[in-house]
């Protein structure tokens, strides 16, 4: 997949649809939050709405480990197997 966002000096880069590279200031605002989405799935592979639920999961599994009982713990380990796994689909 080519890439539509590039971090140069710690700044994003968009490209747009003939190939000439912008700098993230000169993107209207509106865009913001999606150059945001797009630029972590470049980087991570995972589906933007993925990211989004990683927070969420991450919270489940520190209440699980509050208490840390087998059946807790596996569940953690079933959590990040579901990480893992929907980053190794999309490679």
């Amino acid at each position: 997949m080519k890439r539509l966002t590039l971090n140069q000096d710690s700044k994003i880069k968009v490209k747009d649809i003939y190939g000439k590279m912008h700098d993230f200031k000169d993107v209207p605002n509106e865009f913001y939050g999606c150059i945001r989405k797009l630029y972590d799935y470049e980087n991570t592979c995972y589906n933007p709405d993925f990211i989004d639920t990683i927070p969420h999961i991450l919270m489940d599994m520190a209440e699980l480990l509050e208490n840390p009982t087998a059946e807790n713990i596996n569940a953690c380990k079933s959590k990040i197997n579901c990480i893992l796994s929907a980053k190794e689909e999309k490679r």
